[in-house]
């Protein structure tokens, strides 16, 4: 098993055991089931697999995006990387799996919280297994793609920010807008909007994730 393996295993055993992804994993989807039924009437109407995608895009990209670097800054502030970076490893290794681990507990969350509303809504709805899956199609990639950006701007944000509190703030103010960029195209109502999700998601993240490995790599451990 080559280094990167390794450490993304143990960056993933550290990140799904932690509060905030039992939170992710098991909160969400019972907040979207009390939203769905002991909400107003503003919510009526809306599918509860709907209501879950819409919820793992707000509320998980910030929590992902806020995880990661609040990680990174704690590592910085405790020397760990002096012990890293004097071992056969590259940076990018370092940065890479953090993101992977933290993004790909968020998508397991973000699968469990859609499938429940999935059985949930058709179990209730005459429309049908495809139909719900026709309305969800576009919230769930749009869910992957702002949670992929918001872990990346979190990775960033935790290499340049000296502190904390700089980098809680930084994800607050500046991760969440930048994690909105993949709407822009279902909120112009684009021709193949899902595509240009897709597409919007993923050079975003590289370019920020890029940027990250570049940053760090400049930095003197």
């Amino acid at each position: 098993m080559n280094s990167f393996s390794l450490l993304f295993l143990d960056e993933l055993k550290g990140f799904y055991k932690s509060k905030v992804m039992v939170f992710l994993w098991v909160g969400l989807p019972l907040l979207a089931i009390l939203l769905h039924y002991g909400s107003s009437s503003d919510l009526d109407g809306i599918p509860l697999s709907l209501l879950s995608s819409l919820l793992v895009s707000s509320i998980g990209g910030t929590l992902a995006s806020a995880m990661l670097a609040v990680s990174i800054i704690h590592e910085k502030e405790r020397r760990t990387y002096d012990l890293f970076l004097i071992r056969p490893l590259q940076r990018w290794e370092l940065m890479l799996s953090k993101f992977c681990a933290v993004y790909l507990c968020v998508g397991i969350a973000s699968v469990l919280a859609i499938v429940l509303g999935v059985v949930v809504d058709v179990m209730q709805s005459p429309l049908g297994f495809e139909a719900v899956f026709e309305m969800i199609a576009e919230p769930f990639v749009l869910s992957l793609a702002m949670t992929g950006i918001a872990s990346a701007a979190g990775v960033l944000i935790g290499v340049v920010s000296p502190s904390v509190l700089v980098g809680v703030i930084l994800v607050i103010y500046i991760g969440g807008n930048v994690s909105s960029l993949p709407s822009l195209p279902l909120v112009f109502g684009m021709e193949n909007s899902t595509a240009l999700v897709v597409g919007a998601g993923v050079v975003a993240t590289v370019l920020l994730l890029y940027l990250s490995v570049y940053l760090f790599n400049k930095k003197q451990f």
